[in-house]
């Protein structure tokens, strides 16, 4: 049986369905102020200790860990890449603020085949990591252009990278090694550019302040067609901010002021639609990234809670995890959210000045020992 415990007295629930467990999975986690919640063991003992190591799973026992907290990064060290003349300019030239931290205010993740690209608007970069090779590199310009508010990003089949820029209202085209190739839209056809996102040769653009989802040809540049407005009606908008293409090939958008999530087709058309105003489990303050697993389950940030909640496709509340604090595992005004082909969940745990990598454990998937 679930129970209905009040985010407003700094306690939240999230509840797995039957379907995944024998009996209801009950997560309590505290928000903003409070402290973490008491989770399984687990035999992690290459992760370092910042907090116990039972900390690291969610929900606590005796049910079966379905997230798993993998990692964080920071800076190229953390993918086991020295120190390189980069952290130690930035160190120089921010002191204690980078502390030898590359990550300032990570917002938009895009991550595949080892390579985690992260926007910071904090640096007004692009950050690319890749794991596989231990190589790191940023982007700070399109051609003579110096980039100002990276916001959203995402990778096609080869490698291109596609950047937006809210406050020059941009959409900038990189090659895999960062060079600027080409744009989409212009100033003009931009409020506010944020999230995107490609599914075939569409690219699909959240305008955050013109309260619209504007879809282009992501090859030659051609405006295709759009879809909202300002409302509250189905299909209608309010500073929508994140979309999420799922393997359904469904358009997952958040509707930030509208406190919902919205799902659509990919010709615009209205499929459903969860969420609402509150301070209770399953509710929204601040929705932000979103994201969905290879198993249809909807992830969505609250930087408001400071937590991850996650839904099935009805928008029923199955689990959360986070909460508020900067130890491992807990979140400070997190934003974006993105999951990789094998399940990982990226989270960008904004005023942590970090990337925090979780893992959706499935039926079949054993428990790691090690990152």
């Amino acid at each position: 049986m679930k129970k209905n415990i009040r985010i407003r007295c700094k306690r939240s629930i999230g509840i797995w369905a039957k379907k995944f467990f024998p009996i209801s999975v009950v997560v309590s986690f505290l928000v903003i102020t409070s402290a973490g919640c008491s989770l399984s063991q687990s035999k992690l003992s290459s992760l370092d200790t910042e907090i116990p190591v039972q900390n690291l799973f969610w929900p606590p026992p005796p049910q079966v860990p379905k997230v798993q907290h993998i990692k964080i990064i920071r800076s190229p060290g953390d993918i086991g890449i020295k120190q390189s003349w980069i952290e130690k300019a930035l160190s120089i030239l921010f002191g204690k603020e980078v502390d030898g931290k590359i990550i300032l205010r990570p917002y938009g993740i895009y991550a595949e085949s080892g390579r985690i690209y992260v926007t910071d608007p904090g640096m007004h970069i692009l950050h690319v990591f890749d794991e596989k090779k231990k190589q790191y590199f940023m982007i700070n310009t399109a051609k003579d252009t110096d980039l100002v508010s990276p916001i959203g990003v995402t990778v096609d089949m080869h490698g291109e990278i596609y950047l937006s820029d809210s406050i020059l209202k941009r959409v900038f085209v990189f090659d895999k090694k960062g060079s600027c190739i080409r744009e989409i839209g212009s100033p003009d056809s931009f409020t506010r550019p944020t999230g995107i996102a490609l599914l075939g040769d569409r690219i699909y653009i959240v305008d955050t302040h013109s309260h619209r989802v504007l879809i282009y040809n992501k090859n030659n540049g051609d405006f295709l067609f759009s879809f909202g407005k300002n409302g509250t009606s189905h299909g209608d908008f309010n500073y929508p901010t994140h979309i999420f293409i799922g393997q359904d090939d469904l358009l997952y958008i958040t509707d930030s002021m509208n406190f919902r999530v919205q799902v659509f087709d990919r010709e615009g058309n209205f499929v459903s639609s969860f969420g609402k105003h509150g301070d209770g489990s399953g509710d929204f303050s601040k929705p932000k990234g979103i994201a969905v697993d290879s198993e249809g389950h909807i992830y969505v940030v609250d930087a408001d809670f400071d937590v991850v909640q996650i839904f099935d496709r009805d928008g029923k509340l199955l689990l959360a995890f986070g909460s508020s604090g900067t130890e491992k595992g807990k979140l400070f005004l997190p934003a974006g959210v993105f999951i990789d082909e094998k399940d990982r969940i990226y989270v960008a745990d904004s005023y942590n000045n970090r990337i925090q990598i979780f893992q959706y454990i499935k039926e079949t998937t054993s428990v790691q020992n090690k990152n």
